[in-house]
């Protein structure tokens, strides 16, 4: 896989996922990665920092709202559109642009410090995303990221639930299995089951052009 998929990928997607997560779906992200990322980062106001895979922008606005002066990229040029509307509605001060990770249109020492919110696992390379961040970093600047674990996210993963729908373990497989990549499908589990006929999964999407 390589970034041109991935970009592909998450454009055809970008729309509904910018929609359903503003709705509030996207509980994980709200409840759980944003708050906790945001109590270990230290403070940030009055610097310079640039947010890697930005999405519709919700994470990086928190950033400005710390006091940093942020320049944000994603790959999905849709989720920056949606960025870009919400800067123009409530300006932090923001510039979003379309780009990659893997190669950072920023000169070398350019920012105080980098972040990614849940981004860097779905770069082909992860590791080439790491060294443009470092390059485009001053002396003494940090980079901070999340991402998701292994464990959480193997080749096969069932809940295992008794008769009574009480949870009882997790199953997985293929935890040590590699891949090139691999592209899943899903809904945010918050999505009531009544309108999951009417919204596709987040994933690959059918072309109906001849």
């Amino acid at each position: 896989m390589d970034a041109d998929e991935v970009a592909r990928h998450w454009e055809e997607n970008a729309e509904a996922w910018a929609r359903q997560a503003r709705a509030g779906l996207d509980i994980y992200r709200d409840a759980l990665n944003t708050p906790a990322f945001l109590a270990m980062l230290p403070p940030i106001a009055g610097l310079e920092g640039l947010d890697v895979g930005c999405g519709e922008g919700a994470n990086t606005r928190e950033l400005a709202r710390l006091g940093a002066r942020m320049h944000a990229i994603d790959i999905a040029p849709t989720f920056v559109r949606h960025a870009r509307a919400a800067e123009i509605e409530q300006p932090l001060g923001i510039a979003f642009e379309v780009g990659d990770g893997m190669a950072l249109r920023f000169a070398d020492a350019r920012f105080d410090f980098v972040t990614a919110f849940m981004s860097l696992m779905d770069m082909p390379e992860a590791a080439r995303a790491l060294r443009e961040a470092a390059r485009v970093l001053r002396d003494g600047g940090f980079i901070q990221f999340s991402i998701l674990h292994p464990c959480f996210a193997p080749r096969h993963r069932k809940v295992l639930r008794d008769d009574t729908g009480k949870v009882r373990a997790i199953e997985v497989a293929g935890y040590f299995d590699r891949s090139d990549g691999r592209v899943e499908t899903w809904w945010f589990s918050t999505l009531p089951k009544s309108e999951r006929t009417k919204v596709p999964r987040f994933g690959p999407h059918v072309s109906t052009e001849p």
